[in-house]
Parts: C-alpha cells; sequence; structure tokens
C-alpha cells in the first residue's frame, strides 16, 4: 500500500542562506531510520515542495536510501530582486512561486485516489501563531480580518493561515478529499515559531510572582492569585489583543491600569485562547489529525548536534547549546495545562483535536 510523506520547504527569506529542502530532505532521512520496514519498501513516496527553487521532488527508496527525482519545474524560483521589497515582504502580486495551497490540493488529489496513505504533512521553515511562513507575504486588506473577502485566502498568499483549515475555504468536496488523504496514525507538523511576546511574557510574569513561588511547582490551584505588572509600551501593544484577561471586560479599562492580579485558571484561560486560535489549534480541530507545533511564546531553530544528515529542527531547550532556552515556558503549559511533547522530545507540543474540542466547548 502506498505511503506518502508530503514536505513543504519554504524559503529563508532573512537571509537566503539556509536551504530549507535540504532540512526537509534530513526529516525523510529520519523518518527512514526510525521505520525500518520502510527501507525495503517501494511503495514509500517523499513528495518534496522546494518554494525557493520552484519544483517539485519525489523521493523513493532503493537498498535503505532516498533516490531524488524532479517531478514538476513549472513554478517560478524565488528571485529576491523580482518578489521581496526592500523590508523583505513579497510582493503583493500574482506570481507563480509555490503556495502552501499546492501542497493542499497535492494532498486533495491523494484523498480522491488514493485515500488513507498521507502518514505525515511537514511544513518547514519561518513561523508564528497565524501560520507557517514559506515566503513572508501579507494579505491584502479585503482578505484580513474585517475585510470584504475575510474568510477567503488572498490567491496571491503563500503563506499558511488560520482560515485554511475552514471547508468552505477549501470548498466541500475539496475539504473531504484534504482529510480523507490522511491514515489513522497520521500527523501534521509545522516546525516554524510560534513567538508571542505576549504568552511568553504572561508566564514569566507568573514564575516570578511571590504568590507562586510560595508555593512548590505544580502544586497551584485554579483559584490561586498571582500580582502581575507590565510596562506601558507592552499594554499598549498587547492588551487590546485579549480584553478578558487583562482587563476582564470586552470593554477595555484604562491603559494606565497595568498591575492587577489573576487566579491560575484566569491564566490558564488565556493561554487556552491562545492556543486555540493558532493555525495549528484549528489545523488539529478542524481535521480531527493530531497537529505537532511549537507552544505560543516559544521559537524554533536549526538542530545542534546528532547525526548530521537527520538534523531536522527543534524548540531550543538546553542553554548551553543554544545560547537560549524555552524550557521554562514548555514546563508551565505541561504542567498547568497537561499538555504532551512531541513523541521526539523536541519542544514541539502535541495539538490534540480531543483537548481543542473540549477547549472550544
Amino acid at each position: 500500500m502506498k505511503k506518502y510523506i508530503i514536505l513543504i520547504a519554504g524559503y529563508e527569506y532573512h537571509n537566503g542562506r539556509t536551504n530549507i529542502a535540504t532540512i526537509a530532505k534530513r526529516r525523510a532521512n529520519y523518518l527512514l531510520r526510525i521505520n525500518n520496514a520502510w527501507r525495503t519498501d517501494p511503495e514509500v513516496n517523499f513528495i518534496l515542495f522546494d518554494v525557493r527553487f520552484g519544483r517539485i521532488e519525489k523521493g523513493t527508496v532503493n537498498r535503505g536510501a532516498i533516490n531524488w527525482r524532479l517531478q514538476n519545474d513549472n513554478f517560478d524560483p524565488i528571485n529576491d530582486s523580482a518578489h521581496y521589497t526592500n523590508n523583505r515582504n513579497f510582493i503583493q502580486a500574482n506570481t507563480n512561486v509555490i503556495s502552501i495551497t499546492d501542497a493542499y490540493e497535492f494532498i486533495q488529489n491523494i484523498g480522491k485516489h488514493e485515500p488513507a496513505t498521507v502518514y505525515e504533512f511537514s511544513i518547514l521553515g519561518h513561523g508564528w501563531r497565524g501560520g507557517p511562513v514559506l515566503v513572508n507575504t501579507f494579505e491584502r486588506l479585503e482578505f484580513r480580518a474585517n475585510g470584504a473577502q475575510a474568510n477567503s485566502r488572498d490567491p496571491w498568499d503563500k503563506d499558511g493561515r488560520k482560515k485554511d483549515t475552514n471547508f468552505t475555504n477549501m470548498g466541500f468536496t475539496n475539504w473531504l478529499n484534504y482529510k480523507r488523504a490522511f491514515a489513522n496514525s497520521a500527523y501534521i507538523w509545522v516546525w516554524g515559531c510560534a513567538a508571542s511576546k505576549r504568552y511568553k511574557k504572561v508566564i514569566q510574569k507568573v514564575l516570578r510572582s511571590n504568590e507562586f513561588r510560595a508555593k512548590r511547582y505544580g502544586s497551584h490551584l485554579d483559584t490561586d492569585t498571582f500580582t502581575l505588572s507590565f510596562t506601558r509600551q507592552f499594554a499598549e501593544t498587547h492588551f487590546a489583543y485579549d480584553p478578558l484577561f487583562f482587563f476582564r471586560a470586552r470593554q477595555a479599562a484604562p491603559i494606565t491600569e497595568r498591575q492587577f492580579t489573576r487566579t491560575l485558571l484566569e491564566v490558564k484561560n488565556f493561554l487556552i485562547r491562545g492556543l486555540v486560535h493558532t493555525y495549528s489549534g484549528q489545523m488539529a480541530y478542524n481535521t480531527r489529525i493530531k497537529t505537532y507545533a511549537a507552544l505560543p511564546g516559544t521559537g524554533a531553530d536549526y538542530e545542534r548536534g546528532g547525526v548530521a544528515n537527520r538534523q531536522v529542527m527543534v524548540v531550543p531547550k538546553d542553554q548551553h547549546r543554544y545560547g537560549y532556552s524555552f524550557n521554562h515556558i514548555i514546563r508551565f503549559y505541561k504542567t498547568y495545562l497537561r499538555l504532551s511533547e512531541d513523541p521526539e522530545n523536541r519542544g514541539y507540543a502535541l495539538y490534540d483535536p480531543q483537548m481543542i474540542k473540549r477547549w472550544k466547548s
């Protein structure tokens, strides 16, 4: 029976030196390494969407190694001078650069003709809470929130969006085919960052509060309160994004009210709202497929250490190796929201469909 592993490699638009397609191929090497039966299985197919060079490659297994062959080079490769503004934003124009929708359509076709054969869909590159960043596009105004076509994708957009997982966007038949493509044990992995100062900062403020430090880690009750204090700059930038937490009401209070107490339950609900409204949370909820991704407030980096041809990406937890660590953020989510880490111990979290469904209820 066919087995498909779909890999889409974004473009390192910051400086272009890192070839993310190489990292995607390392992911394929890793999967082949841990799945012994695949090493002699001619039905295993790795499909790589290489955004940088505008091509699709297919990897098949031969004598325990992956042979990559070009399948499609009808897309345009990235051209910095043609595709980017001076501040590294992708141009707002109709281009023939690979989009995340091209990967969606490929998966839809598998679902139509070879259902239950996709075992992993990995999206590698930059990211944020709102979705994976393949080239750093920005939607046109009419496709953004409150725009006339806010529920639809901008056809010029190349990056992932939360609304991608809404069947009214893909179209009902395509949406069903997308879900049918995945095997029962399949998962989606979003490898980029989910950096957000407001979630990181709130967790840090709780951890540093006198009330939190007065009790043993993990022993706090939902009714325990913590005194939190924020700068004016932080308040002006972030408070409006969650009035239920920062103001305890939908009507914003004066911005001068920057010190207040919150219960652990209120902190947890603030984080839950952040989790549910991520690209990964929406993907897990709407597809019912397990999704691994960074937690809000954490970032990803290229893996260091281990076998070179199997290094992919991690959410750093080793201060010595990476120079920074998100371990305290990850530990808080795991302890107080009972989230699970990915099975490969890379610092990503499992966005469990049932958990998201329960939270949304």
